[in-house]
C-alpha cells in the first residue's frame, strides 16, 4: 500500500468522479483507476461502485476512507515537522496573505496573538489566493488570508468580511456626477477588473454580480494592481472596479470613487487553514479573527468621493486584488 494510493482514493471519494480526481491530483485518469484497482486487490474488496453515470462509495470504502485520511494527515504532519526542523523554523507561524488584506489583519490580530503566544514567530508572505491554497495543501503554509474562493475539502475557512465594490472614475466622467452607480449604467462601458489568471473565482464573481444587475459587461483590460488601473481611469479610457478599503486608502487627484446602488456587488475575504490542524497558535489566531469579525473590526472605512488633498505618484501593490 502506497501513500499515493490513499490520496487517489480520498480524491475519488470526494469528487465521486475519476476524471475530476485525476485532474485534482494532476495525473491521468488511467493512473488513478489503476492505483485504485491495486489498492482494492490488496484490501480484497471494492472501495467504489462504478457505473457509466456515477461513482458511489461502498460500505468497505466508508469504513476505510476515514482511516486513509488520518494516515495521509499523519504523513503530511511528519513531513512538515521534519521540514521545519531542517530549516530551523519550528517556532514559526507561516501566514500567507493577499497584499491588500494583510495590513488590517496584522494590525488587529498580532498584538492579541503575541499576548497569548509571545514565543511564536510570525512569518508573513504576500501571495495570490491561488498560491495560498496551493501552499496550504502542500503544508507549506499554516494559515492564509485571501479572497474568498472555492477550496478543497481538506481545508477549512472562516468568512471575515464581505466588502462592497466601488467604481473608479475620472473626475470629469459623466457617471462621476452620480452619487451612486447602478450596475446597469456600466453596460458597454470599458471596464478594468482583476486578472482572471490571477484569481479566476474573483474575476468571475465580479462579472456575474454585474450581469445579475442587468449590466452588459465589456472588459477593456485585466489588471493585477491598482497602479495599472489608475492611468487608464485618469485618461478616461476605462472605468475601474476595486474594493472599498483600497479606494479609502488611496485617494488620487483626478479620480473619484462611487459606490454602487444597493444591493452592492461585493468581494469576500476569508482565512483558510488545514482542517486537521492541532497547532494551538493557529487555532488561537482563528479565534482572534472570529472575535474581531463579530465586533465589526474588519468592516471597511467609508470611501471618500474626492480626495481631501491632491496625491501624486503611483499606487503600490498593496491595493491589488489577488
Amino acid at each position: 500500500m502506497e501513500l499515493r494510493q490513499l490520496e487517489y482514493a480520498v480524491a475519488v471519494a470526494e469528487e465521486l468522479h475519476f476524471g475530476r480526481a485525476a485532474a485534482r491530483m494532476h495525473v491521468t485518469q488511467q493512473s488513478v483507476s489503476e492505483q485504485i484497482r491495486r489498492l482494492e486487490r490488496e484490501l480484497g474488496a471494492p472501495l467504489f461502485t462504478r457505473t457509466s453515470r456515477r461513482v458511489t462509495v461502498t460500505a468497505v470504502g466508508e469504513a476505510f476512507l476515514p482511516e486513509a485520511r488520518s494516515a495521509i494527515a499523519a504523513v503530511r504532519h511528519a513531513l512538515d515537522v521534519g521540514r521545519r526542523a531542517a530549516t530551523g523554523t519550528a517556532g514559526e507561524l507561516r501566514l500567507g496573505y493577499a497584499e491588500d488584506l494583510g495590513p488590517r489583519l496584522f494590525q488587529l490580530t498580532v498584538p492579541a496573538l503575541h499576548a497569548r503566544f509571545p514565543d511564536v514567530r510570525l512569518a508573513p508572505r504576500p501571495m495570490t489566493t491561488a498560491a495560498q491554497l496551493s501552499e496550504l495543501r502542500d503544508r507549506r503554509l499554516d494559515l492564509g488570508f485571501c479572497w474568498t474562493a472555492e477550496h478543497p475539502p481538506d481545508l477549512a475557512s472562516l468568512l471575515v468580511a464581505r466588502e462592497p465594490l466601488v467604481v473608479a472614475l475620472a473626475a470629469d466622467h459623466p457617471l462621476a456626477a452620480h452619487q451612486a452607480i447602478d450596475p446597469a449604467q456600466l453596460s458597454h462601458q470599458p471596464l478594468v477588473i482583476v486578472e482572471r489568471e490571477v484569481n479566476p473565482w474573483l474575476h468571475d464573481h465580479f462579472v456575474s454580480q454585474l450581469e445579475a444587475r442587468n449590466a452588459t459587461v465589456t472588459i477593456h483590460r485585466e489588471i493585477s494592481s491598482l497602479d495599472r488601473l489608475l492611468p487608464l481611469v485618469l485618461t478616461g479610457s476605462a472605468i475601474g472596479l476595486t474594493i472599498t478599503s483600497a479606494a479609502a486608502a488611496r485617494p488620487f487627484a483626478g479620480v473619484v470613487y462611487r459606490p454602487f446602488t444597493d444591493p452592492s456587488p461585493y468581494a469576500g475575504h476569508s482565512i483558510v487553514w488545514h482542517r486537521d490542524t492541532t497547532d494551538p497558535a493557529v487555532t488561537a489566531l482563528i479565534d482572534i479573527v472570529r472575535q474581531l469579525r463579530d465586533t465589526g473590526a474588519f468592516l471597511p472605512s467609508e470611501v471618500p468621493h474626492e480626495p481631501d488633498e491632491p496625491h501624486h505618484g503611483t499606487a503600490t501593490d498593496d491595493t491589488k486584488p489577488n
